[in-house]
């Protein structure tokens, strides 16, 4: 439980692999926004916020990229994920979560990603998918019923 926090975020991502991003901190992060956008999030959601990236201890953190251009890679992975997630802490916490809270955890991580790309490489920002990225996270927040305006 303890290792599993120390896996390595951006690495594959020229632009972004020289910064120390650990799943820990990143993950402690997705739940201050969850805490900060959601009306009431659940104990379960909370719990999946802080593990929902363990499971990369078994096969890094894969670049999103990959895991869009190949569908079935991302749904092997996912796979070997959530079981080692479930090693660990008995339970994975992803697996319980309702659609709406899972809706939630994904707009956060990626709300996340978005922000720490934007504060440590606000060069790339206007290219590569970012004004993409930029512009669903104002959509799915507009259909989750919070502002992230100001922050992105």
């Amino acid at each position: 439980m303890f290792r599993a926090g120390f896996v390595r975020r951006w690495h594959t991502n020229p632009d972004m692999c020289h910064t120390i991003d650990p799943d820990a901190y990143h993950a402690g992060r997705v739940a201050r926004l969850i805490i900060a956008l959601h009306p009431s999030p659940s104990a379960i959601l909370l719990a999946a916020c802080l593990t929902h990236d363990d499971g990369e201890i078994a096969v890094g953190d894969m670049c999103g990229e990959a895991k869009r251009k190949d569908p079935d890679l991302a749904d092997r992975l996912e796979l070997v994920e959530s079981s080692k997630r479930k090693e660990i802490w008995g339970i994975d916490h992803v697996a319980c979560l309702t659609e709406n809270d899972k809706a939630w955890l994904k707009f956060a991580d990626r709300l996340d990603g978005y922000m720490w790309a934007k504060f440590h490489s606000p060069h790339i920002m206007g290219g590569d998918g970012w004004p993409e990225a930029r512009e669903r996270l104002l959509s799915q927040s507009t259909a989750l019923g919070c502002d992230i305006t100001g922050a992105i």
